[in-house]
């Protein structure tokens, strides 16, 4: 303790110094320490060192090449970070409009899309800025910003939930798990790339079923091969083509459910799953999806309307054109050829049949004819319904405005309202009640493409307030609310009043307009103009076109009868009555006194006795007396299959002796001749054996091949021998082509021989070979096929059998592909080079 500050208690209570202004809150001078010294000198040699680096990447970049043209990269990289910033004060400075911010986000959307509705709001703006110039303060000066505000924002909605109907939260999850993305963006694919991607879509669903394959087997023990095994895989992978939109093939069928009421068929498994992993499948369904995928798209934007396109987008339209072209073109390209060498024209055929809509109009008219005659006959009434969905169905309002209430259904979800809420709810009710009503329903568009349908309902008197009150209670049951108490928006009745006329002139202006546009050539009788069509305001004749290429793209079924005998056989019947007015041979009438008058009256155009005759109206039609009979194709088709066709007429209540044939030859497509040319095309070069030839119509078994010995080498494929017993039985045991090879066998046998055997005739004792038909080998054509197509090369069966044989197929690149059978794949050969 200082000696001054002895007399203090203790140390701090020493006086402080005096507070110096100067030097008042500096700190005082301190000797720096080791460590402050050692951080300012790594500072100091930190900052020399930069320096020194610096002047060496000037140098750098001033005098070498490599530094000259880095440093050139980096003064643009300056120079674009100044024009952003500019950019960015431009913007800040000039705020972009609700419209160019439009045109922005709308060129996000698909190309089609976009395009249409910048179109559309460029000509609003245009609009806005000619009024804005001329100083006008109306709606005129804003016509474009409150499109963009209201109607494109509703647009940009409705375009979104329509999306979100194709492609949903699983459908998102599929394909990305399959590697499919591009599935996401189907409606923009062009063919080629939807065929790509199809080829992608089978080989996964191929892997995916071995996978489910082998797993089913581990859990199971059954053998590879066992039926149950493919049926329990094809449960999953058909789950999964339904989750991308697709209805799996066979689906009703093979669909394992608590509610069945039969089991599945497992007849129908292979087929299905060689469908179901097969390209040329999946390319028909993904078209066909990308297409409506498309045309919904368009409807939420409000493309399908009066005031735009009616029925259907312009774009799908003029698909259409182009596809009816297509069609044309290729019937122009092709004949028809039996197997006497005859032909004919395929364009003749088609338009000789019911694929001309005039010959389709008239057979509709002939038939409801024919119901009215019956009725009056019956003395059962008519009345006339017109049925409409609810109105979340449709997408634009009459007036051309949109619909706020839609919900991004599309018209097939309209169409199956139509046919299972209210129809199906509808004959239940009746059947369940025990009433009968016959008649036919008619599909048609509203302008914006929503369907709905007209009805001719008769039935008897007693039972038409019943009926009329079943249908109303079907119509207006969905969605209620909104209609209050006026239903006519949902249903409409109209009884037939004969003075006003039939009921067959009621419906036939709804079956003209969707069939048939030479039927409103002429003027209207009443007005003396020609007429027009309520929906879309334009006349009938524009709008058929219209009609037919929306019933196509939607697949929309637009005329069905019910509760009379099926039209089909009225066809076989009248095919039947020309076929044995030409051969003078046949004879004039059939031998059973029923059939005969049902052919009679098909014959002569009568619907109404051929209803009368076959039973009459509303009864089951397993009991009708003549029914369509069918066969089973002698060759398979390209999934292995041997389809159902129609044979002819029959009638099973009479015996198996009452199953005629009406179609009696078999008919191939060849291409039209034309003028020999000595060049050789591209296609098959014939190498090795002989092969089948490239038509379904294959004249020779599959067992045989053609010889190239003499004729003494050839083999007999044996003759047909009548039985000297139960020759009836033995005929109806004859396949299609055993007929064909009896009636040539008679005809050209000589005279002589066609009364008795002459030496010629086997022996009683000869075999005697009768459809000996060796199996195709599925599963090797079915490789062959997919080899060739991941080579571009798209076949027909009958090729496909002529490449197993032997056959080579010349590539695009000029070289060949055949079949290796010991190595099991497909072998190319490049072409070889000249000089090499």
């Amino acid at each position: 303790m200082s000696h001054h500050h002895t007399h203090l208690a203790y140390p701090w209570n020493a006086p402080l110094p005096v507070i110096d202004p100067e030097t008042f809150g500096r700190a005082l001078p301190q000797k720096p320490t080791a460590l402050q010294r050692a951080i300012r000198d790594y500072l100091t040699e930190d900052i020399r060192t930069e320096a020194r680096l610096d002047e060496e990447t000037v140098a750098f970049l001033t005098t070498t090449d490599k530094g000259k043209q880095i440093n050139s990269h980096l003064h643009r990289d300056e120079e674009r970070q100044i024009r952003l910033d500019k950019l960015a004060r431009h913007r800040r400075e000039n705020p972009p409009t609700a419209v160019s911010e439009a045109i922005a986000e709308l060129r996000t959307l698909p190309s089609f899309l976009a395009s249409v509705l910048i179109r559309d709001l460029a000509r609003l703006n245009r609009k806005q800025q000619s009024a804005r110039s001329e100083g006008v303060k109306n709606n005129s000066a804003y016509v474009a910003d409150n499109f963009v505000r209201r109607g494109l924002r509703a647009r940009l909605k409705r375009i979104e939930r329509v999306n979100d109907r194709f492609a949903t939260p699983a459908f998102k999850t599929t394909v990305v798990r399959h590697r499919l993305e591009e599935l996401l963006t189907l409606p923009q694919l062009t063919r080629d790339e939807i065929q790509r991607i199809a080829t992608l879509t089978a080989q996964a669903f191929a892997a995916e079923f071995e996978r489910i394959c082998d797993e089913v087997l581990e859990r199971t023990g059954k053998d590879n091969d066992s039926p149950v095994i493919w049926l329990l895989a094809y449960q999953k992978v058909a789950r999964t083509a339904l989750i991308l939109g697709m209805v799996p093939p066979y689906w009703p069928e093979l669909e394992i459910r608590h509610n069945r009421r039969t089991p599945p068929d497992p007849e129908r498994v292979p087929g299905a799953v060689l469908r179901i992993t097969c390209a040329t499948w999946w390319n028909n369904q993904l078209r066909h999806v990308a297409d409506l995928w498309r045309e919904e798209l368009l409807r939420a934007a409000g493309r399908v309307s009066r005031k735009q396109s009616p029925y259907i987008s312009h774009e799908s339209l003029l698909e259409f054109r182009e596809k009816r072209q297509r069609t044309c073109d290729f019937l122009k390209s092709w004949d028809i050829e039996n197997e006497d060498g005859e032909r004919l024209s395929l364009e003749d055929v088609y338009w000789a049949g019911l694929g001309n809509p005039r010959n389709r109009r008239n057979e509709m008219m002939v038939c409801v004819r024919g119901m009215e005659m019956v009725a009056e006959l019956r003395a059962d009434v008519a009345f006339f319904i017109t049925v409409t969905t609810p109105s979340r169905f449709h997408s634009v309002n009459e007036n051309g405005s949109l619909n706020p209430k839609y919900n991004g259904a599309t018209v097939r979800d309209a169409s199956d309202y139509l046919v299972y809420d209210f129809f199906a709810a509808v004959r239940k009710k009746i059947k369940k009640e025990g009433l009968g009503w016959y008649g036919v329903r008619t599909a048609e568009p509203h302008h914006d493409g929503t369907p709905h349908w007209h009805m001719l309902v008769f039935t008897s008197p007693e039972n038409a307030e019943r009926i009329i009150e079943i249908m109303r209670e079907a119509a207006i049951k969905s969605d209620r609310h909104e209609l209050g108490d006026d239903i006519s928006p949902r249903f409409k009745c109209e009884k037939i009043d004969p003075e006003k006329g039939t009921p067959a002139s009621y419906i036939a202006t709804y079956i003209g307009k969707n069939l048939d546009a030479s039927a409103f050539h002429n003027n209207d009788p009443k007005t003396g103009k020609p007429y027009v069509d309520e929906e879309s305001g334009k006349t009938m004749a524009e709008t058929v076109e219209n009609a037919i290429a929306w019933a196509s793209l939607h697949r929309i079924r637009q005329f069905q009868f019910f509760g009379i005998p099926p039209r089909q056989v009225w066809r076989e019947l009248r095919r039947l009555a020309s076929q044995m007015e030409r051969n003078p041979a046949s004879p004039k009438h059939l031998d059973h006194d029923d059939i005969d008058a049902i052919m009679a009256a098909a014959d002569v155009g009568c619907f109404a006795t051929y209803i009368m005759k076959q039973g009459g109206v509303l009864i089951p039609r397993n009991q009708y007396l003549v029914r369509t009979a069918y066969e089973t194709a002698d060759e398979a088709n390209d999934y292995g299959e041997l389809p159902q066709r129609i044979y002819g007429i029959c009638a099973p209540s009479l015996g198996e002796r009452y199953t005629i044939c009406t179609h009696p030859d078999e008919w191939k497509l060849v291409k039209k001749e034309t003028i020999p040319d000595n060049r050789t095309g591209e296609g098959f070069d014939l190498q090795g054996d002989p092969v089948a030839p490239w038509t379904r119509g294959n004249n020779c078994p599959r067992d045989e091949k053609t010889d190239n010995h003499g004729p003494e080498n050839r083999q007999d494929p044996g003759r047909l021998t009548l039985p000297e017993e139960n020759l009836e039985s033995w005929l109806n045991t004859l396949s299609r082509g055993d007929r064909r090879k009896l009636r040539n066998q008679i005809k050209n046998q000589p005279s002589g021989a066609k009364t008795g055997q002459n030496d010629t005739t086997p022996a009683s004792d000869t075999p005697v070979r009768v459809g000996i038909v060796v199996p195709a080998d599925t599963a090797t054509d079915t490789q062959i096929a997919r080899e060739l197509d991941a080579l571009g090369v798209q076949l027909p069966d009958a090729a496909i059998i002529s490449v197993r044989n032997g056959a080579r197929v010349r590539l695009d690149n000029g070289g060949t592909a055949y079949w290796d059978e010991s190595a099991r794949h497909i072998i190319t050969e490049q072409p070889v080079e000249a000089g090499a």
